[in-house]
């Protein structure tokens, strides 16, 4: 059952309420200033970059058009991730935070993350995909390496894989398989996973995460 409220309370708490939204800045406020864009990102993804926790991917070193791809996806709701707190921070953004975001995370340089994933006691086949390719799949340095028309100012956005958290590969490769993740510029990734077993997911995370040299390996 509702209770009645006195009129006189009502006509004093609206008293009030005006007068905190009229008065000026209040010595109990928020203060925002100097808080940069990329502070929010930095809850989960670390001021440097490295991923707080082994969900959270690795930000560091990644390329400027990749993060603001991304951002702009979470926005535009052409990515969704698990419980949907990126398509929240990324419409928080402005277009010059996008670039000052990204430009922030692009110039870190954290410790190379700890292994998560129990490694696979043969790491051969992995080595294949990743660097010559394998039954047909491409490797995985013909886009994800520096040196790569993808990283190197082509047409399409890759990331950076050499150093991303073991977890966080594996997760997307099996996201991109199930289609759960689909932003992938012409069904690249989706049709590339389709095509990995869980174990040479498994072995792939644990090889791109730990091999730094990858980065820079020609296709």
């Amino acid at each position: 059952m509702h209770k009645l409220v006195h009129p006189r309370r009502v006509l004093v708490a609206a008293v009030i309420w005006a007068g905190i939204a009229a008065s000026p800045a209040r010595a109990d406020m928020v203060d925002l200033t100097g808080v940069e864009p990329w502070h929010s990102c930095g809850g989960c993804h670390g001021l440097d970059g490295a991923g707080n926790r082994i969900k959270f991917p690795r930000l560091a070193g990644q390329s400027r058009a990749y993060v603001v791809k991304q951002l702009n996806d979470f926005r535009e709701g052409r990515r969704h991730n698990d419980g949907g707190q990126m398509q929240v921070m990324a419409s928080e953004l402005t277009e010059a935070d996008l670039a000052r975001v990204a430009d922030w995370f692009a110039k870190q340089t954290p410790n190379w993350p700890e292994l998560t994933i129990e490694p696979p006691s043969d790491l051969t086949r992995a080595r294949q995909l990743a660097t010559k390719g394998a039954d047909g799949i491409p490797a995985c340095v013909s886009c994800h390496s520096a040196t790569a028309p993808a990283l190197a100012g082509g047409e399409t956005v890759a990331p950076r894989l050499a150093g991303q958290r073991d977890f966080y590969i594996a997760k997307q490769l099996t996201d991109f398989r199930s289609g759960n993740r689909d932003n992938d510029p012409k069904h690249v990734m989706r049709n590339i996973a389709k095509r990995l077993s869980d174990a040479d997911i498994t072995a792939l995370a644990v090889f791109l995460s730990q091999t730094p040299g990858l980065h820079e390996a020609t296709p």
